[in-house]
């Protein structure tokens, strides 16, 4: 069954790193606390490894690419003391070259990644908790080139997933709710022609026809003024399927 922020059940030894949302890198278990920003950097980036593994060069040239080996070695080994002396227990294991994250370190972007990977989603008993994560950017406090790919692959991921997850909640009348979504994806993509279409669908099966009338003209016209295209659906096809 899918994890939620929410609703999974932990290991009351286990420490939670929070990757997601607006309030930086922390360990949630102390969310006043911030770890240092290269404590959480390193920390981060091997949560998001394949594996949660990583060999000590790699690490280097990744985290500190302009650096000399042997400096960036000497920094490393300070920062494995130093992140588990932060949480009062060993969440980063080092073996040799290779370095991994301990079990006892769970995140919230696993927890995101699992739900999008459970193979009912969205038709999840979770699914308002899941939405709450797939609805926070990554690592916002973290600026470094490794960093961008990671956010670029969550971001398309979770807006098909919160598009996709926005039609269910459409379909079984939780329209307050498609409502929310579609809002928030009409403002990440002002062109994206399937979620002006929840959007307006949505208000259409409020009983809104007042409101989806205007959300489509003022779309049409932006489509019309960017592109010089009309939208693909009609409102009287929406009219139609609100019945």
């Amino acid at each position: 069954m899918s994890r939620s922020m929410t609703g999974a059940t932990r290991d009351p030894g286990s420490v939670q790193l929070r990757l997601l949302g607006h309030d930086g890198v922390h360990l949630a278990d102390d969310e006043a606390y911030r770890l240092p920003p290269q404590t959480a950097e390193l920390l981060a980036y091997l949560e998001l490894r394949e594996g949660r593994t990583a060999r000590r060069p790699a690490i280097i040239r990744s985290l500190w690419p302009d650096k000399a080996e042997r400096v960036g070695r000497r920094r490393l080994s300070r920062l494995l003391w130093r992140v588990n002396q932060a949480a009062s227990r060993e969440l980063v294991i080092a073996e040799g070259e290779t370095v991994r994250v301990s079990d006892a370190l769970t995140s919230d972007w696993q927890q995101a990644h699992d739900a999008l990977a459970h193979p009912d989603w969205p038709h999840t008993p979770s699914l308002t908790a899941d939405l709450e994560l797939l609805q926070l950017p990554l690592l916002v406090d973290v600026d470094s080139p490794w960093v961008e790919e990671h956010q670029r692959t969550w971001d398309q991921r979770r807006f098909y997933a919160l598009r996709e997850a926005g039609e269910i909640l459409l379909a079984g009348k939780r329209l307050r709710e498609a409502v929310e979504i579609a809002e928030s994806l009409v403002t990440w993509e002002p062109l994206d022609e399937p979620s002006h279409l929840l959007l307006i669908s949505a208000h259409m099966k409020l009983g809104a026809a007042g409101r989806s009338t205007e959300l489509y003209q003022e779309f049409r016209r932006r489509l019309r003024k960017e592109l010089g295209v009309e939208p693909a659906f009609e409102l009287a096809q929406v009219t139609a399927l609100a019945g």
